[in-house]
């Protein structure tokens, strides 16, 4: 029994790794790059597991189960990738703190990604996932078009896209399928497993990010520390169920199929985009939105973490 634990927590990380690695990577870049590789791919899905696996540690150990803290747990991840990590949340101060790390990783990954779709499964509306991948497939490619009018960036062709496309998009489906299965299993991770990867991290941090951005070293956990604060004082409010128990209950099989209305309409609309060589800066107005918008959720999502505990004390 507890070896099948073991190996349905570990299954549970690698699916989130990967659902991590759709939103956060695959839809942004939204397209194959000539450097990509098999290797650097799978490199990806590693790194965002290991992220992933503290992500599922703060929804369990600290009863996670609404959306203010949820966007608390999905700031720390989008901190420790782009702040840990990689370097960019310190390009552009203070801007750079919400994007990517709020702005992308926290509401469109997290929020949108993990929860949303997860939560659309659970729906009695017979369409509620097909609805949520058609906005998703809409959003997507029009963000995809972007690419075409930056330096590094290219014109994918219709039959490219929709490998693309088609291909990542089962595999998130799969990761899903998976994670519903292994998440039947209480998320329980081994003291001596949090400590290790929080080590590595620690080391990574020291000899590699603190030397590419020295203000990391004051900047990471001031962050990472408020997050704790307030997760700490809203867990001392809530029972002991969390997000994760809420979606331990079986999908129907027809539910995870209605994710592939994502690649075909995102397909659809791509083809339309080509078609009429449309010219869009659809990063910018993306940008101007989510960016200001990542900073705003945050503070409101601190706000009702430290009220729920001073109205808890009263």
């Amino acid at each position: 029994m507890n070896h099948m634990r073991t190996f349905k927590n570990i299954l549970l990380v690698l699916a989130t790794g990967y659902i991590f690695v759709y939103f956060s990577e695959h839809l942004f870049w939204a397209r194959i790059r000539p450097e990509d590789t098999l290797t650097d791919w799978v490199g990806a899905w590693i790194a965002y597991s290991l992220v992933a696996y503290f992500f599922l540690v703060l929804v369990a150990q600290f009863k996670i189960k609404n959306i203010w803290q949820l966007f608390l747990a999905g700031a720390v991840f989008g901190w420790l990738t782009e702040g840990l990590v990689v370097q960019t949340a310190y390009e552009m101060l203070p801007l750079s703190i919400s994007f990517t790390g709020l702005a992308w990783h926290a509401l469109i990954t997290v929020w949108v990604g993990w929860y949303a779709i997860q939560k659309s499964f659970f729906s009695p509306a017979s369409f509620s996932t097909l609805k949520l991948a058609t906005v998703i497939g809409i959003c997507s490619a029009l963000w995809a078009i972007t690419w075409w009018l930056e330096p590094d960036g290219g014109v994918a062709s219709i039959a490219e896209y929709a490998k693309f496309s088609f291909v990542t998009t089962f595999f998130v489906i799969l990761a899903y399928g998976l994670a519903n299965w292994s998440v039947s299993e209480s998320f329980h991770p081994k003291p001596w497993v949090t400590i290790l990867i929080a080590t590595l991290f620690a080391l990574y941090f020291l000899f590699v990010t603190v030397p590419a951005a020295p203000i990391a070293i004051i900047l990471l956990p001031i962050l990472l520390g408020l997050v704790y604060l307030a997760l700490q004082k809203n867990a001392k409010t809530e029972n002991n169920s969390s997000l994760l128990d809420q979606f331990s209950t079986r999908v129907k099989t027809r539910k995870f199929l209605g994710l592939l209305m994502l690649p075909i309409v995102n397909v659809a609309c791509y083809a339309l985009a080509v078609t009429l060589n449309l010219q869009w800066h659809t990063n910018w107005i993306l940008y101007l939105v989510t960016m200001p918008l990542g900073f705003i959720l945050f503070f409101i999502s601190l706000y009702k973490s430290f009220r729920a505990q001073s109205a808890h004390i009263l």
